[in-house]
């Protein structure tokens, strides 16, 4: 028993696992076995269970709402392509006329803090990058193209209907940073762009992610079970009245 004891207070996912068995136990066993003594066994573990998917179904839509809980992927950019010069130039069907129908974004906006960090990582790989460090360049641009929301068919587009997406589009342009010599005795000089540098940009695409995905099963899959035992009480309650009016 020793070495059992030692062996939960060493591993904490098993004594974590044990604390949420043991809560399901206590909490979920009492309202059976007060429902059990008073009903039978057999309605009343039907009405704990359908009390039980009905406060699963509650859970489970606040998560889906909130996109929290066991959630699913979050959305994030990925990087499509970098290109070291003029977009213009490129072409391509994401680039076809650019900067036409894009729509420039300020670098603080939230869209572009969310995007710089893998704009690095694309600017900065080793095989296919232009840059050795962040530390070589700054972004001086941001631009983006669709990501509209719209309802099936291109109507009832308003919330929550509004379910459908164009694809997002979103382009990071970055320049290298001048060489300044290092003053003894001062602060290192604050980077600055290189007006001469070649600009590089990274063209990048939203991907929406499943965030509600798990959450909206789960509620779909409680809401399930939840109507089927309401439905085994109502059915129930039906031919126990129909039998008290024929006695």
């Amino acid at each position: 028993m020793s070495d059992v004891f030692l062996a939960l207070s060493w591993n904490p996912q098993v004594r974590g696992g044990l604390y949420v068995f043991t809560a399901v136990v206590i909490l979920c066993g009492s309202g059976f076995l007060i429902l059990g003594t008073n009903l039978g066994s057999r309605l009343g573990f039907q009405a704990a269970a359908a009390g039980l998917t009905g406060f699963l179904v509650i859970i489970g839509a606040v998560w889906w709402v909130y996109g929290i809980g066991p959630h699913g992927k979050a959305p994030t950019w990925v990087p499509k392509f970098s290109v070291g010069g003029d977009l213009g130039q490129t072409g391509g069907k994401i680039l076809d006329g650019f900067p036409r129908d894009w729509e420039k974004l300020e670098l603080s906006d939230p869209a572009v803090a969310d995007a710089l960090p893998v704009s690095d990582g694309a600017l900065t790989d080793a095989d296919t990058g232009y840059f050795k460090s962040s530390a070589d360049y700054l972004p001086v641009a941001a631009l983006e193209k669709g990501g509209d929301s719209h309802g099936p068919f291109g109507v009832l587009n308003f919330r929550p209907l509004n379910l459908w997406h164009s694809i997002h589009y979103l382009v990071i342009q970055v320049q290298a940073v001048e060489h300044q010599e290092a003053v003894p005795g001062l602060a290192p000089p604050k980077p600055r762009v290189d007006p001469n540098a070649v600009p590089v940009s990274v063209v990048m695409v939203r991907d929406l992610g499943s965030l509600r995905l798990n959450p909206g099963v789960f509620t779909i899959a409680d809401g399930a079970l939840f109507a089927l035992l309401v439905y085994q009480l109502h059915t129930r309650d039906k031919e126990l009245m129909a039998l008290r009016a024929k006695g």
